[in-house]
């Protein structure tokens, strides 16, 4: 049961966050699946955006994101394993 709760917690970010790039790119990136490559699956990416994306996810999603950990997110799925831990540790410490 609560592999089904996370499961749907998961598509449920997923989601979000794939409306925050397609907001973020004024872009229509619906097609981006989990495994899709941050820096390579999304037209128009280049570094300087990949950063202004990683800033204004964090504004997006209340968190604060560590730079030594950003440069390892290369695919979508880590971005959601990353904030889904983020947002664990912060549900923790409240």
């Amino acid at each position: 049961m609560h592999m089904i709760q996370d499961q749907d917690r998961d598509q449920e970010l997923f989601d979000k966050l794939v409306k925050h790039i397609g907001e973020f790119m004024e872009a229509d990136v619906s097609y981006l699946t989990p495994d899709a490559h941050l820096g390579t699956s999304i037209e128009g990416m280049s570094s300087l955006k990949m950063v202004e994306l990683l800033l204004y996810l964090e504004d997006c999603f209340g968190l604060e994101f560590e730079e030594s950990v950003v440069g390892g997110l290369e695919r979508v799925q880590d971005l959601v394993d990353y904030i889904r831990d983020l947002q664990n540790a912060g549900q923790q410490l409240a």
